[in-house]
């Protein structure tokens, strides 16, 4: 989940520069049309030497699962065309909430520490962002919808596909991404059907950000992801993922020369808190055995 994350971090950056040349409809189409038939290679050469069939899953709820974040994606892009980037991360990663409140809902109790390390990890990204307590300049009321929209309909798909990679049907993490891609592929096509001939981006910076987001924020964060939610769960994962908020603040360091203010270092410690309080392992209190009659 910290590799998904460390791929998903850079979306903001990837997504804001493309969105400088096209339409969100034109990102959503280009991203998955690029990152699907990377997916499928990779998959096809582990088949090659030994790994599971392409068909060794059932493909139909991936494929549905693919809609849905084929859905999230566009409500993404959408929402960075009309909102700064701040507040939409602060509005985005609500989600864990959101996905502690859905799967309590459908019968997955979420322990009070995973809802103390929701409530830090919130703190902690709001005073990553502090430009948004200054208020919603460039913001608008769809931006917010779609904003909001994105964080409900991810965390529809953590919990989701939390229940593909779980048990004993579960299957390859690797396989199912690359069915899950193909089904946010499907919506793409579908969306663009609608909205006219599609545009290529026509600078370098443009052009390498799209395939940056096409392989670096799709297809290794895809893969990774389901790799990790088989293993943690949807609340703990969705933790986990908020790790990218800091890893983004350390990429502006790292390669725009930024600094950092109080406020930021605070807020990335209290994340880095809160992804850690989620992992704790409570001890069970093993139930005595009843005695024979």
């Amino acid at each position: 989940m910290l590799l998904s994350a460390s791929a998903y971090s850079m979306f903001t950056i990837f997504g804001k520069t493309v969105l400088e040349e096209l339409s969100a409809v034109d990102v959503l189409l280009w991203r998955f049309l690029i990152a699907v038939p990377a997916a499928w290679i990779f998959v096809f050469i582990r088949f090659r030497r030994g790994g599971p069939s392409p068909l060794s899953v059932a493909f139909k709820p991936r494929l549905l699962a693919g809609l849905i974040f084929g859905l999230v994606s566009w409500l993404g892009f959408a929402a960075l065309d009309r909102m700064p980037g701040a507040l939409y991360i602060v509005i985005i990663y609500t989600y864990p909430a959101m996905v502690a409140v859905g799967s309590t809902f459908l019968g997955r109790a979420t322990s009070r520490h995973i809802w103390m390390a929701v409530g830090i990890t919130l703190v902690g990204i709001a005073c990553t962002v502090p430009e948004v307590f200054q208020g919603t300049d460039g913001a608008t009321v769809a931006g917010l919808i779609f904003t909001l929209g994105n964080a409900v309909m991810y965390a529809a798909y953590m919990i989701f596909s939390e229940r593909l990679v779980t048990g004993s049907g579960g299957g390859d993490g690797f396989v199912s991404s690359a069915w899950s891609l193909t089904g946010s592929l499907i919506f793409a096509l579908v969306v663009t059907a609608f909205s006219g001939t599609p545009h290529f981006p026509t600078t370098f910076n443009g052009a390498g950000s799209m395939i940056g987001l096409a392989l670096i924020s799709t297809v290794v964060a895809s893969m990774t992801f389901f790799l990790g939610l088989r293993h943690l769960g949807p609340a703990s994962a969705a933790l986990v993922a908020t790790s990218e908020v800091v890893l983004g603040l350390m990429w502006v360091v790292l390669f725009l020369g930024d600094s950092l203010k109080v406020i930021q270092v605070l807020g990335a410690i209290l994340v880095i808190i809160g992804v850690v309080w989620s992992q704790r392992v409570i001890p069970q209190t093993k139930t005595p055995e009843p005695t024979k009659a």
